[in-house]
């Protein structure tokens, strides 16, 4: 994606507060599946590769992790890591023989106009027995739990929803993180089970980086919408502030498995020599 269609950039000052405040949750997710020695995973919206690191840490070296971005400037190749640069609206996905065990894709589906054919895609991807699982930003009210003044705790949820405004105005589908499980069920994906997290952010921390990271780089569209060079340096100071406490922006999780249609194996029959009687219980 350009710059244009996709409204934040492969910084560091992007991605490694979003990696700070998400990794948590991601790496949870990946818990609970259980990635194992020797798979293959697949990660879209690799970003700074964190991620890919973990993964690339689970399946070791007799694994392999492919890793995606449209900015691959901060992703490495290693024994187990591939690295493939892909615009993944126009783009085709990397495939691997037998398909993958894992896929993973955070904060990207939500961005692309062609989301619902990559969500397919991504099943078609999985092998029988396969995993996926998505995280996405999700429309949600900011909570201010603490500022220095009244005008400070309205000017804070003022720039956070105008932010999420914004996404969704430029075709952010915000509300895609809450669909996907119905989607997923729709496909025939098996243990389909949602998460929905919202966290506490202390001004200097890194969510409240991430908010602050997220309004600079929106600054013009913000200003569009009548905010003020004025409003919008307060904010960045208030995301500094320990003082300030606030709700973060709502996490949806997703993770399905891919049915196997291998039938499972009867139990084996004990073979018994030619000649002989199958033993009975003793009479009394």
């Amino acid at each position: 994606m350009t710059s244009r269609d996709y409204q934040f950039r492969n910084s560091p000052h992007q991605l490694h507060p979003l990696q700070d405040v998400l990794d948590p949750h991601t790496i949870r997710g990946l818990a609970r599946i259980g990635v194992k020695p020797g798979m293959r995973a697949l990660e879209l919206g690799a970003g700074a590769g964190s991620i890919t690191r973990h993964l690339a840490t689970l399946v070791g070296p007799d694994g392999n992790v492919t890793a995606v971005d449209i900015d691959t400037q901060l992703l490495h190749p290693t024994n187990v890591v591939d690295v493939y640069q892909r615009d993944l609206r126009t783009e085709p996905i990397p495939t691997t023989g037998g398909g993958y065990d894992i896929i993973t894709a955070r904060c990207l589906l939500e961005h692309l106009p062609n989301r619902t054919d990559l969500l397919q895609q991504l099943t078609d991807l999985l092998c029988p027995g396969g995993w996926l699982l998505l995280g996405e930003i999700v429309y949600s009210r900011i909570v201010v739990h603490r500022a220095p003044t009244e005008p400070d705790t309205t000017l804070i949820t003022r720039v956070v929803h105008t932010i999420l405004d914004t996404l969704a105005h430029h075709g952010v589908d915000l509300h895609w993180g809450d669909t996907t499980p119905a989607l997923l069920l729709a496909a025939g994906m098996n243990h389909v089970q949602a998460h929905s997290h919202t966290d506490t952010w202390t001004g200097g921390g890194p969510g409240c980086a991430l908010y602050a990271n997220n309004a600079h780089q929106l600054h013009d569209q913000l200003i569009d919408t009548g905010l003020t060079t004025t409003d919008l340096a307060r904010f960045t100071e208030l995301m500094a502030d320990p003082y300030v406490v606030v709700s973060s922006y709502q996490f949806a999780t997703t993770h399905a498995q891919k049915p196997d249609p291998t039938p499972p194996r009867s139990p084996a029959i004990p073979s018994r020599r030619p000649g002989t009687r199958p033993a009975t219980a003793p009479t009394t």
